[in-house]
């Protein structure tokens, strides 16, 4: 089974204005060659970074759910699956080390009632929380999560 990641309103306009202002300032900051290419390395680094953690679509099989991303796939293998359920991550989650919207929602966070999570997806209303047999837990997100839960389910107890 596979699904795509939809992102929020959010998400789409902060990404869209942030994008916007870095390759406005480049072009702004030609003549300037300490500023261009201090702002160019910012630019490139955002670029990079989304398209290594930033999910694109969850897949999953008979054996492993796979997180894709541009540049890289995670995979959390169905054996180690303890549970899952739909699960709507809050406002008020802390980033450890992650983006709260800058193409989806990816990374570390810390929620009061979860507590830690490693987070890939595009909206909140879109979520399903993974708990592994190590104790890590994911909240992952895509555009049918109620089919993706049902399925991922029929897999961990066969």
């Amino acid at each position: 089974m596979k699904a795509r990641v939809k992102l929020s309103q959010f998400s789409l306009i902060l990404t869209t204005v942030i994008n916007l202002a870095l390759y406005i300032g480049c072009f702004a900051t030609l003549k300037e060659p300490a500023q261009f290419f201090c702002l160019l390395g910012i630019t490139l680094a955002l670029l990079i970074t989304f398209m290594l953690f930033a999910p694109v679509s969850i897949k999953a099989d008979d054996h492993t759910i796979t997180i894709v991303h541009i540049l890289r796939k995670t995979k959390i293998p169905m054996t180690d699956v303890v549970s899952i359920e739909r699960f709507q991550p809050t406002m008020g989650a802390i980033r450890i080390c992650a983006s709260g919207g800058y193409v989806g929602y990816w990374g570390l966070f810390r929620e009061s009632d979860i507590g830690r999570y490693t987070a890939y997806y595009g909206k909140a209303s879109d979520c399903f929380l993974i708990v592994t047999r190590s104790g890590r837990k994911y909240v992952l997100g895509c555009s049918d999560p109620d089919s993706m839960v049902a399925y991922i389910r029929s897999r961990i107890k066969s």
